[in-house]
């Protein structure tokens, strides 16, 4: 009789821990099938975990997970978990449908699925990624034991659907958290446009334990970096460069974090830094060459930008989509209209790359910017799919450049049918009208603001202490902690030139 023990210590499966490829997996699933060790579940499962772990592909783990006569809880989870990890993470739902289906463990509370961490963090990963948070809350609720993935699983998507509060309520509950969960709420924060939070919440992470050296993961440094970007928090992202520095961990975390650190520098206005961060890199893909040349563009350098495309295809770095966008913005931004033009034509025709709608976004800015509003137009009747409130809203800019009034004015009525809510279109369309004169257009946009309950942003802006903290100081903000002295020592420099008495 065959033993576990005797299983395993067998010739094949020792072959299998050795195995890395999928052509060596199927070779040796053959000849133990010819040899009929199949039907131990020991043997089948070990096989169905080594496809789910990336040996074998996702349709070949199904097909051995359909042959098993009566799969464990063990075979359930590999399959929820090897879905949840792929491009089509709602499968792992319909496992999770068909387990139930099947009422394994039914006479346990939820088919014991209490008791198995690694089921409930793939379940509420799985159900997240979908978008039904409200199922992944579900699961995380009717489980007993958890570990601090299935915190962070939730966690994350709340943070994915926008909902902050729920996500920094389950935070604050965790009892334990890794530089996973920091990463989690921080990064949740910077996709959600809560800047002033996530640098709040770093600062927290840093503090907690001052002493223990923390080694946050380079998902969290990239969010800090672009939350320092955002805001202009110039002293914090120099802080990461250097402590990245002073570890000397900067080629462990790789090309992903000298390219936000170069897009950090670029957006602040430190090119020269963003350069020297680029020219160190050792290894440079496509998305670090296309960071730089976003860098130079939005700093003014359209031609070192179409420069710097043209030593990337040198060194024989492929272009990608981002990286068309970012050199037809260098043409956009420097008013090289048949450079973009051409650009726009070698990608599709040497590149093989479709155009996107932020690549008509480019050209339509291209154009407008240039004058050419019949032109992008034209572009516009012609685009393969429908266009969005941006590439309207560079016509409208372009329109109210140049004087294109009475196009302005129909792009303008489509930008406010496209983004109600959004008080710069009625702006626009006012402006346009304001041009021509014409006070009762002007008159009926603002009408049709008060009436929608639209209200205008306040302008704002920020400042970094030296402590690291930023202030964000609105357009007539009376509430700020410290107005009184500021207008005080305002008085003391200016008293004849101040408004605000």
């Amino acid at each position: 009789m065959c033993t576990f023990s005797s299983l395993a210590s067998y010739p094949y499966l020792l072959l299998l821990g050795r195995c890395s490829s999928t052509t060596e997996l199927r070779s040796i699933h053959a000849h133990m099938i010819v040899l009929g060790l199949v039907r131990y579940t020991y043997i089948s499962s070990r096989i169905l975990a080594i496809c789910a772990d990336g040996k074998g592909d996702i349709n070949y783990a199904r097909k051995l997970f359909d042959q098993i006569p009566t799969p464990t809880l063990f075979n359930w989870n590999i399959m929820i978990r090897c879905h949840s990890k792929s491009p089509y993470p709602e499968k792992g739902l319909l496992v999770y449908t068909h387990m139930r289906k099947q009422r394994i463990h039914a006479q346990t509370f939820h088919f014991g699925f209490h008791g198995d961490v690694f089921a409930v963090s793939a379940l509420i990963k799985s159900y997240a990624l979908c978008g039904e948070v409200q199922f992944s809350r579900r699961v995380f609720d009717d489980s007993v034991y958890m570990n601090v993935v299935c915190w962070t699983s939730l966690v994350t998507g709340y943070c994915n659907s926008g909902m902050l509060n729920e996500a920094r309520e389950i935070f604050d509950e965790m009892p334990e958290r890794n530089d996973s969960s920091w990463s989690a709420m921080i990064t949740g924060y910077v996709q959600n446009d809560q800047y002033e939070d996530a640098i709040e919440l770093f600062h927290s992470m840093m503090s907690v334990c001052p002493h223990s050296n923390p080694k946050p993961n380079a998902s969290l440094l990239v969010s800090v970096l672009n939350a320092c970007a955002c805001l202009g928090a110039s002293e914090l992202g120099k802080w990461v460069h250097s402590h990245l520095l002073d570890s000397s961990r900067m080629e462990e975390y790789g090309p992903e974090i000298a390219t936000s650190l170069m897009n950090f520098y670029a957006k602040i206005g430190h090119l020269e830094t963003s350069k020297e961060v680029f020219d160190k890199m050792t290894r440079k893909d496509a998305t670090a060459w296309s960071a730089m040349i976003m860098g130079l563009a939005i700093n003014g350098n359209s031609n070192s930008a179409i420069d710097t495309f043209y030593r990337m295809l040198v060194s024989d770095v492929a272009p990608n989509s981002i990286t068309f966008i970012s050199v037809l913005t260098a043409c956009s931004h420097g008013g090289l209209i048949d450079e973009g033009l051409n650009l726009f034509k070698d990608m599709i025709d040497i590149y093989g790359i479709s155009p996107t709608v932020d690549h008509y976004g480019c050209m339509i800015d291209l154009l407008s910017r240039a004058g050419h509003i019949i032109n992008a137009q034209k572009v516009i009747e012609i685009m393969p799919m429908k266009p969005d409130a941006a590439i309207w809203g560079a016509l409208l800019n372009g329109c109210i450049m140049h004087g294109f009034k009475e196009v302005g004015k129909r792009v303008g009525k489509v930008l406010i049918e496209l983004e109600p809510d959004q008080a710069g279109r009625y702006v626009g369309l006012a402006n346009i009208y304001a041009a021509t004169q014409r006070w009762e257009g002007v008159s009926k946009v603002r009408r049709l603001m008060k009436d929608q309950g639209v209200k205008l942003d306040p302008g704002w802006s920020s400042l970094e202490l030296n402590d690291g903290c930023v202030h964000r100081f609105h357009v007539d903000d009376r509430n700020y902690q410290k107005t009184f002295e500021m207008y005080e020592m305002l008085k003391s420099l200016a008293p004849e030139n101040l408004l605000f008495k």
